[in-house]
């Protein structure tokens, strides 16, 4: 709010207690004053927009947008009033109102310096490059600084890399951009490095490295000194892309006589050197090598060269570089390169405890070691234990992009092993950083702007791309919505105020599916096995495959729980034509969902047929196969096919759809024959004592965790049931009454519905009792103390580590089970 300050108003007193209480965080007091305010001065808009501001940091988000449009309307053109309706949209995250608030008052007030300015940022903010080209000219026209000029030459550049036709940004974009330049070249108007640094990446872009050279190595190249070796570097890139190789290996030689520790010039120095030597070149009779100087192209020269370098850092006093010593490493590594078995991914489980206590004595020596801290992450993950990980995962200090790069490490198995909580956080962790990605970059793009950073702009923009675009990014926000649903859906809130807090639209798929990016670190742990069960391209390219599908079908089950909440409180269809209308399009869209669904499971089960097998060090493989063997997925399938017959039998009603009531019924009693056999496949127990060492069953345990998923939404679809059963039910009864009908039998669907109502608690009474009795058998484990030979002091904490774990899932899954019983009272119809 600081930005008030310069605008010398004689409101600026009166509103100056507002600001304060904003910029304090008392809203409410905010508010009151300025309705104080208000009172005394009617027309002070800026009032008006402050206690929006107020009404929108207190969660009356409706009423502060409503309030604010009564001033925008009026297209303010004061400074108070703009910038604080700036600050608002920017809160309410609508930035394209900021750009029609500036456009309004740039026609108000034409020659106004500022308000182009602002206009300008507005447009960038929301990725106009058209506007911001046009913005950028009429405000050099307007005040002739070089700025403003480059303003507009950079936004036909950022044109040129958004075109979807290369052709286009080939032919018109860049060309035009370049000639804008070589005007202000050819009229010495270059004033500043960003103009260069801009030249210089159009030429780039355009392919003309030639023209490039000379602009770096001309006059205009004496420009570029905001970076140490700027134009050097700039020149080595332009020499590698020209295959100028002895240009390339003379300026790598020099540089490093300059500075023996840089690396990026070794590696260029030996790049040339081979490409030299492969091409059997050798230096002219007369004149100089190249027209950067001497050039080496033989073996013995670079053997000397190097040894020469080590020779200098031996002689050292100090602390010697590790530059030239790496680099002999580099050249010995380069000279020797001119010259699949079955096993359990885990082997034998000792050897896991053994591994654990290591790398847990490892860490009690060194205790920022990453390396530990993720093979011990791996090692409990597989082992079927989540509480110890978030702790290891907090530690290793994770940070900005990371979250998205290792992030998968952590999100992939807290939900799948029943730790609810700690998946909501793990969620959380990488949620948060590509949120605030979202907003941030915006005003990055905006500083580059103001500060002529313009190589930098592409970069912020790819990398806001990269981040919406991401793989990780689908999968935990998918994920999330579905969790937040498992856990608080006909819980604390219905399922339709869930979904609707949400803002989930089950016909809008936002994921970009055909532009999805992975950007898994896969190669964050270090690998010292041999080539042949080193991780592969191969590998890679099944793993997105893999982790695509699987999104594909969480996101289409969370599509087709939110167009079931759409439903469940929707007026019946026979009431009217209009709701009718409606009707029609959500069984439509309902059957569309359906139908992609059964499409991507048929897939899934031709891919399940042959599972990857990865390296142990490789990416974790889906929960994919686990959810088709298990039957969850099949069965959760089954139920959400049962919402699209209730419609039918809402629009049929209950005196001629025997036959559809017969296959409802049916449905009924498959889908609890399916819940049953999920159920079975979790039973046994999870870990027991063998050899003084634990034995654990990680696969139990995440059959139990889709148990529990499909049980929830089971009980969603029944509750859909219920809804349209009880009028169905009552209106035949009345009709019954009127016709003094002795009949008392129930419609056969009523009757199944009561039988599924009963076998559903009956499941999770079975269910309950078997986590209860899981539960005795650890916390026995536990007291009788696990007891482990041969000074196993590490290998016992770990084990207590897990045990503790396997117990801590058995209770989130048996509370969030008891509270799913709680809501089987209102299926009553």
């Amino acid at each position: 709010m600081a930005t008030r300050g310069h605008v010398q108003d004689p409101n600026d007193r009166r509103l100056r207690p507002i600001y304060d209480y904003l910029d304090n965080g008392n809203n409410k007091m905010a508010i009151q004053q300025a309705d104080k305010l208000l009172k005394k001065h009617k027309d002070l808009h800026c009032a008006k927009v402050l206690k929006s501001i107020g009404l929108q940091r207190t969660g009356k988000q409706d009423e502060a947008f409503n309030l604010a449009q009564e001033v925008a309307t009026l297209e303010p053109t004061d400074d108070n009033s703009l910038q604080a309706l700036t600050i608002l949209y920017r809160e309410m995250q609508r930035p394209e109102l900021v750009t029609k608030l500036y456009e309004a008052a740039v026609k108000k007030v034409p020659l106004s310096e500022e308000y182009h300015s602002h206009l300008f940022m507005a447009y960038a903010r929301v990725g106009e490059y058209k506007k911001m080209q046009q913005a950028g000219m009429t405000l050099y026209k307007i005040v002739p600084k070089n700025p403003y000029y480059f303003w507009s030459v950079m936004s036909l550049v950022m044109q040129a890399i958004s075109a979807q036709d290369e052709k286009l940004a080939q032919t018109m974009f860049l060309p035009l951009a370049e000639r804008m330049v070589e005007k202000m070249v050819k009229e010495d108007k270059i004033e500043a490095e960003a103009e260069v640094q801009l030249y210089f990446m159009i030429l780039e872009r355009l392919g003309k490295c030639v023209e490039a050279l000379d602009v770096v190595r001309g006059p205009l190249g004496e420009k570029l000194t905001s970076e140490l070796q700027s134009r050097e570097t700039k020149s080595m890139m332009l020499y590698k892309r020209l295959q100028q190789w002895p240009e390339c290996n003379a300026l790598s030689y020099k540089l490093l006589l300059k500075n023996p520790d840089d690396w990026q010039f070794y590696l260029s120095y030996f790049d040339s050197l081979f490409h030299l030597m492969d091409q059997s070149w050798s230096p002219p009779q007369e004149g100089d090598n190249s027209a950067e100087g001497k050039v080496h192209c033989s073996m013995a020269e670079a053997v000397r060269f190097i040894q020469e370098r080590i020779a200098v850092e031996d002689a050292k006093q100090s602390r010697p570089l590790r530059g030239p010593y790496l680099a002999r490493l580099e050249l010995i590594h380069r000279l020797g390169a001119r010259g699949c078995r079955e096993e359990s991914q885990l082997g034998d489980e000792n050897m896991v405890w053994q591994c654990l206590g290591l790398l847990d004595d490892g860490l009690s020596h060194s205790p920022a070691n990453a390396q530990f801290k993720l093979l011990q992450l791996l090692l409990f993950c597989r082992l079927g234990a989540f509480e110890p990980v978030v702790d290891l995962y907090s530690s290793l200090d994770a940070k900005h992009v990371q979250h998205d790069t290792i992030g998968y490490l952590l999100t992939r198995y807290a939900e799948s092993l029943g730790q609810f909580a700690a998946a909501s956080q793990s969620c959380n962790f990488s949620l948060r950083f590509f949120h605030s990605n979202q907003k941030d970059t915006s005003e990055y793009i905006i500083q580059a702007y103001k500060y002529g950073a313009f190589e930098k702009i592409p970069e912020f923009i790819a990398f806001r791309s990269r981040l919406n675009q991401s793989l990780h990014f689908a999968q935990v926000r998918t994920e999330r919505m579905l969790l937040d649903l498992y856990l608080e859906a006909d819980i604390s809130l219905s399922l339709e105020d869930s979904v609707k807090v949400m803002g989930m639209s089950p016909e809008e798929d936002d994921i970009p599916w055909d532009n999805m990016r992975d950007n898994r670190d896969l190669t964050v742990f270090t690998s010292w096995e041999p080539k042949d069960r080193q991780l592969t391209e191969e590998h890679k390219r099944l793993s997105v495959e893999e982790e695509s599908i699987w999104l594909r079908i969480r996101s289409l089950t969370l599509r087709l729980i939110a167009s079931l909440a759409l439903l469940i409180h929707a007026p019946s269809p026979r009431i009217s034509d209009k709701t009718n209308e409606n009707g029609v399009m959500d069984k439509t869209m309902g059957l569309n969902l359906l139908s992609q669904l059964e499409q991507t499971l048929q897939a899934a089960a031709q891919m399940a047929e042959k599972p990857t097998q990865y390296p142990f060090l490789g990416p974790p493989s889906t929960r994919l196969v686990q959810a088709l063997s298990s039957g969850s997925c099949h069965c959760q399938a089954a139920a959400l096919q049962l919402s699209v017959k209730l419609q039918e039998l809402e629009t049929a009603g209950l005196d001629d759809s025997s036959e559809l009531q017969t296959q409802i019924c049916n449905s009924f009693k498959s889908l609890v024959v399916q819940l049953q056999e999920i159920l079975n496949k979790s039973k046994g127990d999870l870990l027991e004592m063998k050899d003084n060492r634990l034995k654990t069953k990680p696969s139990l345990l995440e059959n139990l965790v889709f148990f529990v998923e499909t049980m929830c939404l089971t009980l969603w679809v029944a509750s859909y049931c219920a809804n349209i059963l009880r009028p169905l039910k009552s209106n035949l009864q009345k009709k019954k009454k009127k016709k003094k009908d002795t009949n008392t039998a129930l419609p056969a669907v009523v009757c199944g519905f009561q039988e599924l109502s009963g076998s559903l608690q009956s499941l999770l009474i079975q269910a309950l009792e078997y986590i209860r009795g899981q539960e005795t058998n650890l916390t026995s484990l536990k007291l009788a103390g696990l007891t482990v030979e041969d000074d196993g002091t590490f290998i016992k904490a770990a084990m207590d580590k897990v045990l503790s774990s396997y117990l801590r899932s058995l209770q989130e899954l048996g509370d969030l089970l008891k509270k799913r019983a709680e809501t089987i009272k209102s299926l009553k119809i």
